[in-house]
């Protein structure tokens, strides 16, 4: 089996030439894998659709199932989906961290990437590199972990090696950041609800959600 490059991080000066190399992969439809603080995804251009066609084949994934994206801030976040108030303050509350939110997408979002959904989930997770590279590319990254369909989340890049197997060979870097921050995936809050519902929970619980909502409740 034919591995991707494996590249690891170990000062400025590699993350830098990293950051570099792996934003110019992007900007041209390439497939990169990288750490989040929740798991190693498997980052294309989030806008480019055929870039977004190599993750679900390169995952096997059904093509009716959304995929999320990373955004470098709130800024970007805002021009892919509707954000209300209510929203904004969850993104200033609890990003960077290991949340995904679901928001109402807006067109500029592939309707392949959504899954044929209304919607989009963001993310900004607690990862300065990733969140460079986003930043340098211009563009979101997709957030999807880098395995097959229904196997495990990888949190070490050889972890990213097992669960990917031979589908490894389709990803043109991969960028070795030592073990993940946290060794479950990002909790998933859909605010496209009424109230909001969480989807799944992770290391941000339902009490601190609701904990917060309970401290910001209008008078």
């Amino acid at each position: 089996m034919k591995h991707p490059r494996i590249f690891k991080i170990t000062d400025e000066a590699s993350t830098e030439k990293m950051i570099q190399q792996a934003s110019e992969l992007l900007r041209h439809g390439g497939v990169v894998v990288c750490a989040t603080d929740t798991g190693y995804l498997l980052g294309v251009d989030g806008l480019n659709t055929k870039a977004i066609e190599k993750v679900y084949l390169i995952k096997g994934r059904s093509f009716n199932k959304p995929i999320h994206l990373v955004v470098s801030d709130i800024k970007m976040a805002k021009k892919l989906a509707y954000m209300d108030h209510h929203a904004e303050r969850i993104f200033e509350q609890f990003f960077p961290g290991p949340l995904t939110v679901i928001l109402k997408k807006k067109p500029v979002v592939p309707n392949l990437l959504a899954g044929g959904l209304e919607s989009v989930g963001l993310r900004i997770p607690r990862n300065e590199f990733l969140l460079r590279l986003v930043k340098a590319a211009d563009t979101p990254v997709t957030a999807t972990s880098a395995n097959r369909s229904g196997h495990a989340t990888p949190y070490t890049v050889e972890q990213v090696l097992t669960e990917l197997d031979a589908a490894a060979e389709f990803v043109d870097l991969l960028i070795d950041q030592g073990a993940t921050q946290h060794a479950s995936p990002s909790t998933i809050l859909d605010m496209t609800r009424t109230p909001p519902r969480i989807l799944r929970e992770g290391p941000i619980t339902a009490n601190m959600l609701r904990d917060y909502r309970k401290e910001n409740e209008p008078v």
